[in-house]
């Protein structure tokens, strides 16, 4: 008898996202000095599991965008969210010049921890081309741009987008650079870069809060898909299932937050699933069943930890539906009434 297990990508998958997640507490009689190197090895092969599935159902086409988007919840830190949000929250008032600051100090962190060390030298007139008067006034007095940092600036802005004050990473270019030096490319690279990501967008964010014209560059850069159509839905869901009460009843708090709710209603509208969506918005019989339907597949997904009814109320704290409670409950459907609900179910398994 052939005794083999034969396992299917999607079940590998399954396994190690299973086998890293914290509330599983599969890691827990690993001795603690091995359980952060376990963790980083199993990351790792989860990432490379999820791209090579990516890669080989795209008939091995690399979208770097959707690469990143695909790995993007995997690696990046929280923390790093955590402590831009405490340093923003410990400012007397928000200026544009304290964002430019901030983003100054975090290139240069990052630069500095050699991420740029595979790209070639760079030439004279990439070295000529650094905007030095107008980054040193960003500088803090213990920061100065010396030869190699100029060297590793060069480097960087071969894969940055700078319009006006905006400024991203080009997610192409990088994950070409990324991809090319990919054997030597370590795991604090590949965090390194997404921290860096992640910064630079929670900047260019808090520039748009000043400057609202800005999110035009934001958009000609990085267009998001059916913009001014999904923008009411994804809007007003994630309003809904972000509130404080609501993410009260999540299962897991430390893992459902509101930053994963909001880049699940992205992802969900980006679907097909989102299109359907985004018609059924435009009658306004349907449009009070849409948040109501997404959040009874949550519920059935295992993100929210409730009943219905529980959810329903929590909902009407600060949204008002306009019906009965009862009736709101309802509207999330049975499972066999859930139109998104298998697209969700896979969504939260891979995510």
């Amino acid at each position: 008898m052939d005794n083999k297990i034969s396992l299917s990508v999607r079940q590998i998958i399954d396994v190690l996202s299973a086998t890293i997640d914290p509330v599983n507490h599969v890691m827990d009689p690993v001795p603690a000095y091995m359980q952060e190197l376990l963790h980083k090895s199993l990351l790792t092969s989860l990432c490379i599991v999820k791209a090579s599935e990516m890669v080989t159902n795209s008939g091995r086409q690399i979208d770097y965008q959707q690469m990143y988007d695909l790995l993007k919840p995997l690696l990046t830190d929280k923390t790093i969210i955590d402590s831009y949000n405490r340093w923003k929250n410990d400012l007397y008032g928000m200026t544009p010049e304290m964002l430019k600051c901030k983003r100054i100090q975090v290139i240069l962190n990052v630069l500095r921890r050699g991420i740029m060390r595979h790209d070639t030298t760079p030439r004279n007139l990439e070295i000529s081309n650094i905007p030095e008067e107008e980054i040193r006034p960003w500088l803090s007095c213990e920061d100065n741009l010396d030869s190699h940092i100029k060297k590793e600036l060069a480097k960087l802005m071969r894969y940055l987008i700078i319009d006006g004050d905006i400024v991203m990473i080009n997610r192409t270019k990088f994950g070409k650079y990324a991809m090319k030096h990919m054997n030597d490319f370590s795991y604090e690279d590949t965090k390194a870069l997404f921290e860096l990501d992640a910064v630079l967008d929670m900047v260019n964010a808090d520039l748009v809060v000043q400057h609202p014209k800005l999110q035009a560059i934001i958009n000609k850069h990085r267009p998001q898909p059916e913009p001014l159509n999904a923008f009411a839905p994804a809007k007003i869901i994630k309003c809904i299932l972000t509130q404080s009460e609501v993410l009260q009843l999540v299962s897991d708090a430390n893992k459902y937050t509101a930053e994963w709710i909001e880049q699940f209603v992205d992802h969900l509208l980006a679907s097909d699933k989102g299109k359907s969506i985004i018609a059924d918005w435009a009658n306004s019989k349907k449009r009070i069943k849409l948040p109501a339907l997404v959040a009874g597949s949550l519920i059935a997904a295992g993100v929210f930890g409730c009943s219905k009814p529980e959810l329903a109320r929590a909902i009407k704290v600060q949204y008002n539906y306009k019906v009965k409670t009862e009736c709101y409950a309802t509207y999330m459907g049975k499972r066999n009434e859930q139109p998104y609900l298998d697209w969700v179910l896979e969504y939260v398994k891979s995510n």
